[in-house]
């Protein structure tokens, strides 16, 4: 195949292995895969995947590393959520929700002065106490 032949034949033919290449600059993989999907030559090959990298490097056309982006970032929220959580001082555990003031109504209003979430802030979702 000639370059603009190999080219048209790529584009239309881009799956995960070349974006999953793109992605991870990993350009000699990527130009074997081309090389064996256009049967091109190597100077061929490595212009195919400039033309390829300019149009899938960023992350508004790559899928995979816009999927990237966004795993770092939930797992950035979730890391801050996780430190931002009081620990259970019997179990150890920061699988922790705070009580929220309505909670502590409602079991004022169900259990009276006998109820006692009202003295206390967190509940550990691992062991089950509040505290």
């Amino acid at each position: 195949m000639n370059y603009e032949e190999a080219l048209l034949h790529m584009r239309n033919r881009i799956g995960m292995t070349v974006l999953t290449s793109i992605a991870d600059d990993n350009m000699m993989d990527c130009i074997a895969f081309i090389k064996k999907e256009t049967s091109c030559d190597d100077n061929t090959a490595k212009l195919i995947w400039c033309d390829l990298k300019m149009d899938y490097g960023t992350k508004e056309n790559n899928p995979i590393l816009q999927a990237r982006e966004n795993y770092e970032k939930e797992k950035q929220i979730e890391e801050f959520q996780y430190r931002n959580n009081a620990e259970c001082p019997y179990c150890h555990s920061k699988n922790t929700t705070k009580i929220t003031t309505t909670a502590k109504a409602v079991n004022i209003a169900l259990f009276g002065l006998l109820g006692n979430k009202r003295k206390h802030q967190w509940h550990c979702d691992n062991c089950k106490s509040d505290f």
